[in-house]
């Protein structure tokens, strides 16, 4: 088979022009990540932030696969009870699509926590940690609680930056419930960890509730839920991306020590190899303690 080529239309022009990153480069940045960021893309309906104009530029959330796309991009269609369509979502499997996609300056990665084979059943729940601004440390904080309990209910875990201010804890699953049971361990968890430290921990969504405190945020699990994928760039000046990390490494990092200019220097980190035996290999149910 001939090998699909991506040509990068205008490769100069500045997508992060903060950090001089063209598009040439992110499609550059893409293909050096692609061997640890595919496995989370594969074969999941596939969402982006699109910025035809760079981070400082108009952006919008695309669902839909554009009609121009080429016919080797892969699909998976799901009806969409509130629209008048139903929806052609992108399915990412190599590093053509990716760089194709990059060229479409799809700056943020948005896969569902579902594979296109079995789409009621996810095979991922996620903990996501959002703190107050400049709060860092207290995201930190929670994330080892959280990694705690996860331990105390015999579950591996992986952890990453989110790209902004927070952390993600994610817990890959065998397909063995459906998302309203996702959605009702993810909530059981929370008020696990919640009972824990009431001080530091929240799962008020409005940010005047929260009271400085932490947020936990078990809506992460609903149907229709999607995930930045590790690797992902997010669509901030800054270019900061989420970032695969070790639990050692959580008090000694910053969100923005990883962006699309300084990734690639840390790709031999132990916790990429994790990320991506966890992807294929893994395989834990989630305990009767949370479906109850």
């Amino acid at each position: 088979m001939t090998p699909r080529r991506v040509e990068v239309t205008r490769p100069d022009k500045l997508l992060w022009p903060a950090l001089g990153i063209t598009k040439r480069a992110y499609v550059d940045y893409l293909g050096a990540v692609a061997d640890r960021m595919l496995p989370w893309l594969r074969d999941r309906p596939l969402s982006v932030i699109r910025a035809p104009d760079g981070v400082e530029g108009e952006r919008y959330f695309q669902k839909n696969t554009p009609k121009y796309a080429p016919p080797w991009i892969r699909t998976v269609t799901i009806p969409a009870p509130s629209a008048k369509r139903d929806v052609a979502y992108t399915v990412c499997n190599d590093a053509a699509s990716l760089a194709w996609l990059g060229n479409q300056a799809a700056l943020e990665f948005h896969p569902a926590p579902v594979r296109r084979d079995r789409l009621e059943r996810p095979d991922l729940l996620v903990v996501d940690i959002d703190p107050p601004e400049d709060a860092f440390d207290a995201a930190v904080e929670v994330a080892f609680l959280v990694l705690e309990v996860l331990d105390d209910l015999g579950l591996n875990t992986l952890t990453k930056t989110t790209g902004g201010k927070g952390l993600h804890v994610v817990v890959p699953i065998v397909r063995h419930v459906s998302a309203e049971r996702l959605r009702h361990a993810a909530t059981r968890l929370t008020a696990i960890v919640t009972e824990r430290r009431p001080d530091l921990v929240t799962a008020e969504f409005r940010k005047a509730d929260r009271k400085g405190r932490v947020m936990l945020d078990p809506s992460r699990n609903g149907t229709g839920a999607t995930l930045v994928a590790p690797y992902s760039p997010r669509a901030r000046t800054e270019g900061t991306v989420s970032f695969p990390v070790m639990p050692d490494q959580l008090r000694s990092i910053a969100p923005d020590d990883f962006t699309v200019a300084t990734v690639p220097e840390h790709l031999d980190d132990a916790a990429h190899s994790l990320w991506v035996e966890a992807a294929s290999r893994w395989r834990q149910r989630l305990p009767a303690s949370l479906l109850e």
